[in-house]
């Protein structure tokens, strides 16, 4: 048996320190400017959304409901493991945008 796990994208938490370190990266970036790179960064994210959210799991039929207990734990360390991926992502992603847009 398979089927897709949808997870929630982040926590208040995380997103609320992410956007702490974005809305740093893009103080010196004047208004319009900062809403282009902000899309940017956006396209980014949406680009990989379906990895960072989707999962596809396999439980045997005949499986315990201890060991379906025990996927679904794994799954959801998986998933908080690729959220911390998908923020460094996201911090690199706005230091290059930054870095770009000053240099031009």
């Amino acid at each position: 048996m398979s089927k897709i796990i949808q997870f929630p994208v982040q926590q208040k938490q995380n997103k609320s320190d992410l956007e702490v370190v974005i809305d740093k990266a893009l103080s010196k970036v004047p208004g319009k400017d900062r809403e282009k790179l902000k899309f940017q960064l956006i396209k980014t994210i949406d680009s990989y959304d379906t990895f960072f959210t989707e999962w596809s799991l396999s439980v045997p039929k005949e499986g315990s409901e201890d060991l379906k207990k025990q996927l679904y734990g794994i799954a959801h360390q998986e998933h908080a493991r690729k959220m911390s991926m998908l923020a460094d992502i996201i911090k690199l992603k706005i230091q290059v945008l930054v870095a770009e847009y000053q240099r031009r």
